[in-house]
């Protein structure tokens, strides 16, 4: 089982009383990096991987048997393509003006289909290294130490060690599931921001598709969301700081859930409201190890010049980047945009990869359905690359046992404030042949 590092060397050294108290309590979290190095190792199936892998033949034209992480070959070619005087340099610290525009106009492109918006009110894209590192400085740039930050209770890991470990916050969980667990607990959330909007401005995070669940809020819950959150802002009186963790951006299976983030709802909705978005190519465009990320603005037309305030944005959150990491990567970016660029031709192949993500999100859902018994249920789930389900027998346990008696690597997690206790499944990074007989092995082993 996973064991903490308890620092006895540092400790006898007499270094670790030398260190700050956030030093001295700083331990790295080793969840999924146990989980997914001890499934390299053991497992036959490995559904620990937070990225989509299977055959090249899945994604690439031309593609064959041997199995590989997915990724758009256009950035590939773009990136190849760079001049060294592309790569080699350093990127300004907001990002490459060419990319912030692209990605400015990615968002839009993607948002118009589903909302009515003016595309003046969003700014331009400050460029992060990944989303983690956006959120951290929307976090640091409206939240002080012992402030509340609201988020759900079904969250991804790292959100504890940025926002209550490294930042001082204090986390207000929201059920994410309403108490039929059939979808989105809109009311919990709402109550939520509208209790800590009692003493503070408020910062609020969704994170849809979400991680670890896989959920999507339904096209009516998103709108329920809308209204009921500008309710708060109009009678609190409060900032609203709503923070959208789209990580997972497009990737959604289902027609009845809202296609795209629900960042648009509220694009220069309310005077009290500031949406921003935090996503990047990491993800969306299946370069994880990239980390090209971004922070974008969207603002209400009685703040003032768009311009002016993407400026002081810019400054304030630029002064976030030089004191931490001082830019991004700039090959990524030449190459990204690029690919933006190109058009057709890059939505053809995340539409490629969307589609084999579709299939296998279908077929680990039927095998669900017709599997689980009642004592594992899987939360609902509709998009992104995971999907949860929830355990009477303590998650790293049954972890370890799948491991060891299966040969099945998932991600178990548990939180015992909210009774949070089940296994991720990873279907991105499971073949569509090998799903079924995923659950097969997480259903013998709960009935050994």
């Amino acid at each position: 089982m996973e064991k903490k590092m308890k620092f006895e060397t540092l400790r006898d050294a007499g270094l670790l009383g030398a260190m700050s108290a956030e030093g001295r309590e700083l331990v790295l979290p080793q969840g999924i990096f146990y989980w997914s190095g001890r499934a390299k190792q053991e497992a036959e199936i490995n559904a620990t991987i937070g990225s989509a892998q299977g055959k090249s033949s899945e994604f690439l034209e031309g593609g064959g048997d041997d199995v590989r992480t997915f990724y758009l070959p256009s950035v590939v070619k773009h990136l190849k393509a760079l001049d060294p005087e592309k790569i080699a340099p350093y990127a300004p610290i907001c990002g490459l003006p060419r990319y912030r525009v692209a990605w400015r106009e990615w968002i839009i492109r993607k948002l118009s289909p589903f909302y009515k918006f003016d595309s003046a009110l969003i700014g331009q894209p400050i460029v992060s290294p990944g989303v983690t590192s956006g959120l951290a400085y929307v976090a640091r740039l409206f939240a002080s130490p012992g402030d509340t930050i609201v988020c759900h209770d079904r969250r991804w890991e790292n959100y504890d060690l940025v926002l209550s470990d490294m930042l001082g916050l204090k986390i207000r969980a929201a059920r994410l599931f309403n108490e039929a667990g059939s979808g989105l607990d809109v009311d919990s959330f709402v109550d939520a921001v509208r209790e800590t909007a009692k003493t503070q401005d408020v910062v609020a995070i969704l994170n849809f598709p979400n991680n670890p669940t896989g959920y999507m809020p339904t096209v009516d819950e998103g709108l329920a969301l809308q209204k009921a959150l500008l309710k708060v802002a109009d009678e609190s009186g409060k900032k609203l700081i709503l923070v959208f963790d789209d990580a997972y951006d497009g990737f959604v299976y289902e027609k009845n859930a809202a296609q795209i983030s629900l960042f648009g709802h509220f694009i220069g909705a309310h005077p009290n409201i500031l949406p921003v978005k935090c996503d990047g190519a990491s993800k969306e465009f299946l370069f994880y190890g990239a980390r090209v990320g971004s922070v974008t603005f969207a603002y209400h037309p009685s703040w003032g010049e768009p311009a002016k305030l993407s400026a002081e944005f810019d400054n304030k959150v630029g002064a976030l980047i030089r004191g931490t990491i001082s830019n991004s990567n700039l090959a990524f970016q030449h190459a990204v945009a690029a690919a933006i660029e190109s058009g057709v031709e890059c939505d053809s192949e995340r539409a490629r990869v969307i589609s084999v993500l579709a299939e296998r999100y279908s077929i680990i859902k039927s095998a669900m359905a017709s599997n689980l018994p009642e004592s594992a249920v899987a939360d609902p789930f509709n998009s992104g690359f995971f999907c949860f389900i929830n355990l009477n027998p303590p998650a790293e346990d049954f972890a370890d046992k799948l491991l060891k008696n299966r040969k099945l690597g998932v991600i178990p997690l548990s939180d015992s404030s909210t009774g949070f206790n089940g296994i991720r499944v990873a279907f991105c990074s499971v073949e569509a042949k090998d799903i079924p007989e995923t659950i097969d092995r997480i259903v013998a082993e709960l009935d050994k």
